[in-house]
This record gives structure tokens, C-alpha cells and sequence, in this order.
């Protein structure tokens, strides 16, 4: 009981009250705890993804991101001319759809046309044609570049300088996948030999390394995420990076030591996920018939899958093509509320001051499988029994510090608790205007207003 009232006397007294102001703090209160909470589905920074190409309707599986590719050529007009035109639409469209992007720019796309900036090839860039992936059947197939140019190289990264200067911190980009090297700007070509080299088409390791070096430079906001775990022996440099998965189910999970998770171990980065994102494309091989059973009948198991690697987000482009059978859709979203984060509000308490401010502590659960990525400001709004607000408050959390099976007790100052106020409504704001809001995973979200959680007030408390 001693300890108690210290404890008060200690929160008044950092609140600046006089000794004579009461201060007198609830009980806590439990809150419920409901999977399928209105907005859980949409939260932003986690789930399912389409192509930012796909038409999307009321039926479309709920997500809140969408994917696209990018040519470097599309940007890069000139040395150190940069057009940002082909981006912008991308991200204008995606924000406008109330989602936001997870992209990558290539130079080499197997039968697209070449992404090779029109400069280097007029001053006499190499290029080699190719065979894989069934390049050589396209009406429009690309070509390797030289990746021992070091024109090219300088290209790169003087773009990646330019495209961090304008991008970082942009609120209507997610995650960036950094590309530009390989088949699919995936980091990998295949071993063909070039005249006098038959050491292959691969990129030089040190050209590797000044690529991922001017990423870390250029983008201290923004997530970035690399193919694999071998794409560079300086761990220094690689905890950087978050991590995605190109062919997630097919060949993630090992055995062999070339896979995705056995490159992972070997390179010392399985608990990379609690800092950095984790992320990739659902095979598409794999995709078609992939929720008609649960779990999985092909490819490795899902949920094996999304637990040992932590995965936050999945390319699953069939997924949104057309609507779902009830079934499918079930299977689904049983996987998607898997990854990523899952906060739940588990209680909350109100020390109350009669001289001004009083303070709003709410313990929240992550019950998910990896941490959100980025810290948004949260918002309190106190309000009556008719709803209108009647005070209000304002915190920044560290959210991303909060891991998976850990809770937190953070508190948040609100500027009055009048006598009259029934509640208090809490809000996470997505920082991208019209973006989805976190959702907290609990009865009581949205039971008073969308997007915010209610907090209800008992006897006047």
C-alpha cells in the first residue's frame, strides 16, 4: 500500500501538480482480445500483396499495400538526370487507393524490354542476349548488361544517391527491395560465360558492396531489403537490410544449404527479423489452388514457412485476381493474420489529477511474429456520453521496439479528464494521408469510432 501511494505521489509530481492536487489513478481495466477486429485485416505494413497492376474491387482480399517494377530507364534519362514522372504515378495511384508501395527498379527483366538507361547503351555499354526463363521466345526480350562496367556501376549509384535524397521517409512507400543487379533486379544471373571470363555475367564483389554501402547512405528512414544472405560476406553491412524471399514455400525452408533460411544460418542473420523486415513473392508456381486446403497441400507448409522466417508481407498476386470461394478466402486470412504484427490492447489504466493533465497508460501485447518497422505518433481523444471530445493527447511510442510475445506499458498525457468524459478513443495514424491506421486486435476497436479504440471509462473514473 506504501508502494501505491509513492507511486502516485511520483506520477503528480512529475506532472508538475501542487501537493494539495488529488491524483488518484483507476485499477486496471481488461480489454478483449478479438482476431478478426474491424481494420485488423488492412493494417498497414503487413499482410498479402498484389501487383499495384491488379483491379481491385469490394471483393478483393483485404490488403494494404500493392507491388509494381520500375525500369531504371524510366528515371534515368541522362548522367545525373533523373525523371521522376514514371515513380510518381505509381505512388500517386496506390496512396490514392488508400495503400501503400513496396517496389523495385531493374535494368534486366526477362522478357521485357531492357531497363538499361539509353545513355550507356549510345556510349557503347555491353549487353548479352539470353535464353533463360524463356527470354528468347518474348516478342520483346532484354539483354544483360556488362555488369563489369564501371559506367554502369557509377550509373547505379549515383541514382541510388538521388533516389534516397527525394524518397526517404516517404510516407507512401512501405519497403523498397533493392534491385537493379540481375535477372529481375533479384541479385542472381546464371553462369554464363563471357568472351575470356568464364567467371560469368555476376557483378564484381566490390561493386556488390558499393551498391549496398550507398543504399545504407542514401535511406535512413525508409526499410530496405536484400534477395539473400550471400549477397555480401561484410555482416556489418548486411544487418542493414531486411530480407525477401523470391520464391517463398518452394524453397525457403532448406534442406538444401543454397535456400533462403540455410543462408540465413550460415550467415549468422535468423535474428535479423527483430530490426529489419521479412518479406518475398508466394512462388507463382505454387500460387494457383494454394488456399483451397489448410495447410497447404504444395509447397513447403505455410505456416512453417511464415514462423521461421518472421515474415511480415508476401507477394500473392493470384490471390486478388478474383474473389475468393468462402474457403479460400478463410484459408487466407487465417495465414495473412499470421504475419507480421498483432497488437492487443490488454489493459489500461487512468491516473486522474483535479488541477489539470492526467495520464493514460495502456499495456499492449505484440501476439504477432515480428515487430512493426516503424514508430507512428499515437492520438487520445477523451469524449462524453454524446461523443464530443471533451479533451485530447499526444505521444510517440517506440512501437517497433515491441516484439513478437513481449507487452509494454507506455504512457500518454492528456491535456484535462473532465468529470463529464465517458471514454478514451486511441489512434494510430498511418503517416500517409488516407492511409490505413493500426489496428489493435481487441473487441473494442471501432465500438465507437473507425480507426480508434474505445477505452471505456467505469463509475465517472
Amino acid at each position: 500500500m506504501k508502494l501505491r501511494v509513492l507511486v502516485l505521489r511520483t506520477v503528480c509530481a512529475v506532472m508538475g501538480l501542487t501537493m494539495t492536487a488529488a491524483c488518484t489513478a483507476q485499477e486496471w481495466h481488461t480489454m478483449t482480445f478479438r482476431a478478426d477486429a474491424p481494420g485488423v485485416d488492412e493494417g498497414p505494413l503487413r499482410g498479402f500483396v498484389p501487383y499495384s497492376s491488379t483491379r481491385q474491387g469490394p471483393d478483393t482480399f483485404p490488403h494494404s499495400m500493392e507491388w509494381f517494377y520500375l525500369p531504371l530507364s524510366d528515371v534515368v534519362t541522362g548522367p545525373d538526370t533523373y525523371d521522376w514522372t514514371a515513380l510518381e504515378k505509381e505512388l500517386t495511384a496506390i496512396s490514392g487507393r488508400g495503400h501503400q508501395a513496396v517496389f523495385r527498379f531493374y535494368v534486366d527483366y526477362p522478357k521485357k524490354p531492357s531497363g538499361i538507361p539509353k545513355y550507356l547503351l549510345g556510349a557503347g555499354l555491353k549487353t548479352f542476349p539470353y535464353d533463360d526463363s524463356d527470354n528468347a521466345k518474348s516478342s520483346t526480350p532484354s539483354v544483360a548488361p556488362d555488369y563489369r562496367d564501371p559506367r554502369l556501376i557509377d550509373c547505379m549509384v549515383r541514382f541510388i544517391h538521388a533516389f534516397g535524397g527525394k524518397y526517404d521517409g516517404d510516407p507512401r512507400i512501405a519497403y523498397i527491395t533493392v534491385g537493379l543487379y540481375g535477372f529481375w533486379g533479384e541479385w542472381h544471373v546464371h553462369k554464363h560465360p563471357l568472351p575470356g571470363e568464364p567467371s560469368g555475367w555476376d557483378i564484381a564483389q566490390k561493386d556488390k558492396d558499393a551498391l549496398l554501402q550507398t543504399y545504407v547512405e542514401s535511406f535512413h528512414r525508409t526499410q530496405l531489403e536484400v534477395r539473400t544472405a550471400k549477397v555480401t560476406e561484410n555482416r556489418g553491412l548486411l544487418a542493414n537490410f531486411g530480407f525477401h524471399d523470391d520464391s517463398l514455400l518452394n524453397d525457403t525452408i532448406g534442406p538444401q544449404n543454397w535456400q533462403f533460411w540455410p543462408m540465413m544460418q550460415q550467415a549468422g542473420m535468423t535474428a535479423n527479423w527483430q530490426r529489419r523486415p521479412m518479406g518475398g513473392e508466394i512462388y507463382p508456381q505454387l500460387q494457383t489452388g494454394l488456399w483451397d486446403s489448410w495447410p497447404n497441400k504444395a509447397g513447403q507448409d505455410m505456416s512453417e514457412v511464415i514462423r521461421t522466417a518472421h515474415a511480415t508481407w508476401m507477394l500473392a498476386s493470384d490471390l486478388f485476381k478474383s474473389a475468393p470461394t468462402p474457403e479460400q478466402r478463410a484459408n487466407a486470412l487465417r495465414a495473412e493474420r499470421m504475419l507480421g504484427y498483432t497488437f492487443f490492447c490488454r489493459q489500461f489504466q487512468v491516473a486522474r489529477s483535479t488541477a489539470g493533465p492526467a495520464t493514460l497508460t495502456v499495456r499492449v501485447e505484440n501476439r504477432g511474429i515480428a515487430p512493426i518497422y516503424y514508430s507512428w505518433p499515437v492520438e487520445a481523444e477523451e469524449v462524453d456520453t454524446h461523443g464530443t471530445t471533451v479533451g485530447s493527447g499526444r505521444a510517440l511510442w517506440p512501437l517497433a521496439t515491441l516484439l513478437p510475445g513481449k507487452s509494454a506499458d507506455w504512457s500518454l498525457t492528456l491535456n484535462a479528464l473532465p468529470g463529464d468524459a465517458a471514454a478514451i478513443l486511441l489512434h494510430i495514424p498511418n503517416l500517409m494521408r488516407g492511409g490505413h491506421p493500426i489496428a489493435f486486435a481487441n473487441a473494442e476497436m471501432g465500438a465507437t469510432r473507425d480507426g480508434w479504440l474505445t477505452l471505456t471509462l467505469a463509475n465517472g473514473q
